[in-house]
């Protein structure tokens, strides 16, 4: 016969006693349910402090990945800048080669070498998330591309400088600045008339300025001529070397002499509407051994 146990419920409001009787199996189930209740309470209580401990620190780290998000925005959007200063900078170069009659700068051939060392990359670049990882890469690319253009232009910009030094008296005679403060409202080449409306080709370029706006001399050189002629109205001519002329049409007055030896800066006349015009401005034209070339591509400014 198997062993009973008797378990005795007195409740707090009566004097009546219930009893319930189980055996040693059950009451063996009951303490092990109890048991593995009070565990699985306890080991829930800690989970839940371990949780709110973890959100606790979660929060800072979403603000501390957000902060070096922007900062890497930011970072690529310096980079993106530097890279615009640069390609400005390839192309002032450009115009400074033709001032000094150089051959165009060559572009350094890296076939064949490409791909980032393991030992260019940061460290702990492997602990990023992979997008955290090609982001990182690519902006890495990107310095090393500016570092090496940057020690290219360098470079460039030092031959040029010893070639204006040995070219210094020929540079001075090259006209490389605007002759009028103003705007561009006619550039070099074919347009369209604004009398006939027809296709006409323009040999220089048209700078709009108030009535009276100083003209300097774009180079050093020599006044050859001051005169009126039909179309262009008052126009001045300046010699410089290398076959190098240039005009400055439309004028309103003329303040230098021909014969006269001017220098790069010098006030040499006023803006006009005389000849045939719409409004005040200046035509201004460059000519090497008579052909018309354009001034923008000596200008430097």
């Amino acid at each position: 016969m198997r062993k009973k146990y008797t378990i005795v419920v007195i409740p707090s409001n009566s004097s009546k006693t219930r009893r319930l009787s189980i055996t040693r199996a059950m009451l063996i189930l009951l303490v092990f349910g109890l048991c593995s209740l009070a565990g699985t309470t306890l080991y829930l209580a800690q989970e839940r402090v371990h949780t709110a401990r973890h959100l606790a620190k979660l929060s800072p780290l979403e603000n501390q990945n957000q902060t070096q998000k922007e900062l890497l925005e930011k970072f690529n959007a310096k980079l993106q800048s530097l890279d615009n200063n640069l390609i400005q900078l390839k192309q002032q170069e450009e115009k400074l080669r033709i001032m000094a009659s150089l051959k165009p700068g060559k572009e350094k051939d890296d076939l064949g070498v490409g791909g980032v060392s393991k030992d260019a990359l940061p460290e702990g670049l492997e602990k990023l998330a992979p997008s955290e990882q090609r982001f990182i890469r690519r902006l890495n690319r990107q310095f090393q591309d500016i570092e090496k253009r940057t020690t290219e232009q360098e470079s460039a910009f030092k031959d040029l400088l010893r070639a204006f030094r040995d070219r210094s008296i020929l540079l001075a005679h090259t006209p490389s600045i605007w002759p009028v403060k103003g705007w561009l409202s006619s550039s070099f080449g074919y347009r369209r008339s604004p009398f006939t409306n027809r296709r006409e080709f323009h040999a220089g370029i048209d700078i709009v300025a108030r009535e009276g706006t100083s003209i300097f001399a774009p180079a050093d050189g020599v006044v050859i001529s001051d005169r009126r002629a039909v179309g262009y109205g008052k126009i001045l001519k300046i010699q410089h070397m290398q076959g190098i002329v240039t005009s400055f049409a439309h004028n309103s007055v003329h303040l230098v002499k021909v014969g006269q030896r001017i220098r790069r800066g010098d006030i040499i006349a006023k803006v006009g509407s005389t000849g045939r015009s719409t409004g005040p401005h200046l035509h201004y034209e460059v000519r090497i051994n008579g052909v018309a070339i354009n001034p923008r591509l000596y200008i430097v400014e």
